[in-house]
């Protein structure tokens, strides 16, 4: 019944675009290689090759009911108006939990919210992330994300936490990754290790603008090869006789890359699977996504319509600028999935950079460091530590809600009171209501409607 797609979601305009579609062109690719997926191998060896027909038409079964219930499980819930009832009212666990196992990253890109908000830079304690793994496991997730806010190459654990996973039967694992230090080794390693969907962070076509848009942060980051150890893992991946990891590659659209689309998808459709265009979302970085003539037509459209001059608008991969109605949609993360920071604190929403609305702790000493690890990053700011330069203006979050609660299990904050609460104001089109939700810029919440239905 909820792994349908509903009206509540008719509506809604997702800003992720490729020239195919990518969702459809996945779902039947992990099908196809099923057999491949390292959790099944794991299950196979236990069960015996007697049922590998049964088994497999099971886990076909199950990713398709996953990538079905993506959509279907908000839609369900938003047009049944399933608040704080939700999880009571279906027993859905979440789809997906994101595990930041680093926190840290290599690069300064201008449009980053790192440039605005204080970041610590940590690695997850690896006995914490197994334990995470664990309770995945026993919630019956079907996916994990080994990333958040920072680069997942960075800690030296990535392929073991993958293979742990695939032995606790975890069907998806993805990681997002900018590649700079996708070496060799960490390539074979990934690939060994099972992961099943690797998303590169990769913005602009030429050197000029990879330049502006990726620099590195403690050291100077190169074009020419982060692009080839692009080329290089498709190589690697190909003599490894390996379908997984798919590949996917996307590009923030600001004014710079926006002109480079199709040299984009040229450099890249020969070496990765997916190649993707994502909308841009102010961070902090003060980057526009439109040309002076379109910020004059946005201007002059938000004056006729007696609208604040700070409307939200989007400018998609072909043009077509949009500006929002006004009002709100419930966000479908909060029925998708949480997200675990580096300490174990626990939030509902990946937008939620400055950890200012956490739902859960999993662990003690995440209350225990309080805002410690923030304040050793602000005191490198202000001394302009090698690698923090860039980060002048960052400011300290204030977080909305004290937790007391801790070692919680990520089932009872999935069917916890604060996240209810949230749901029920979603449901009910207060966002507002929300401090976190209230200023978002996830455009996926937004009703758009589209400028004089021309190309910009």
């Amino acid at each position: 019944m909820i792994n349908k797609r509903n009206k509540a979601n008719n509506k809604r305009q997702y800003v992720i675009q490729g020239k195919r579609d990518l969702e459809n062109d996945k779902l039947d690719y992990v099908i196809k290689y099923m057999e491949h997926n390292k959790a099944f191998r794991y299950l196979l060896e236990s069960e015996g090759s007697g049922k590998k027909e049964e088994l497999l038409n099971e886990f076909i079964r199950r990713y398709r009911a996953y990538r079905s219930r993506w959509r279907g499980n908000p839609g369900y819930a938003i047009e049944n108006k399933l608040g704080n009832s939700y999880y009571q009212a279906t027993n859905c666990p979440p789809l997906n939990i994101d595990i930041e196992i680093a926190a840290i990253c290599d690069l300064a890109c201008p449009f980053c919210y790192r440039q605005a908000i204080v970041t610590p830079d940590k690695l997850m304690d690896k006995k914490l992330a197994y334990r995470i793994i664990d309770q995945c496991k026993e919630f019956d997730v079907y996916s994990i994300k080994f990333n958040w806010r920072g680069e997942p190459l960075l800690h030296p654990n990535l392929p073991d936490f993958i293979d742990y996973a695939k032995k606790k039967g975890i069907l998806e694992t993805v990681i997002n990754t900018n590649a700079v230090t996708l070496t060799e080794s960490k390539s074979k390693a990934l690939i060994e290790a099972g992961l099943d969907i690797m998303i590169y962070s990769f913005d602009g076509a030429t050197k000029d603008t990879y330049k502006i848009m990726r620099p590195g942060r403690f050291k100077e980051n190169c074009f020419e090869k982060v692009y080839g150890n692009i080329r290089r893992f498709a190589e690697i991946r190909d003599t490894m006789r390996s379908p997984f990891p798919r590949t996917k590659i996307q590009m923030v659209l600001i004014e710079e890359t926006y002109y480079e689309q199709d040299e984009y998808f040229e450099i890249f459709s020969d070496c990765v699977d997916d190649v993707a265009i994502k909308a841009y979302t102010e961070r902090g970085g003060n980057l526009s996504d439109v040309d002076p003539l379109v910020r004059e037509r946005l201007v002059a459209f938000c004056k006729d319509r007696g609208l604040p001059m700070d409307t939200p608008y989007w400018k998609d991969m072909k043009g077509h600028l949009f500006v929002s109605k006004g009002s709100r949609l419930p966000c479908e993360q909060i029925y998708q999935r949480m997200t675990v920071s580096y300490n174990g604190m626990v939030y509902m929403c990946c937008y939620d950079w400055g950890c200012q609305y956490p739902i859960g702790c999993l662990d003690i000493s995440a209350l225990k460091e309080g805002g410690k690890s923030f304040n050793e990053v602000l005191q490198k700011i202000k001394t302009r530590k090698k690698g923090y330069e860039g980060m002048s203006n960052a400011k300290m979050c204030k977080p909305f809600v004290k937790l007391t609660k801790h070692n919680q299990h990520i089932k009872e904050i999935w069917a916890g009171e604060i996240l209810g609460a949230v749901r029920q104001l979603h449901v009910k089109g207060k966002l507002g209501y929300v401090p976190i939700c209230k200023k978002c810029q996830f455009k996926e919440t937004y009703q758009w409607e589209k400028l004089n239905n021309q190309v910009v």
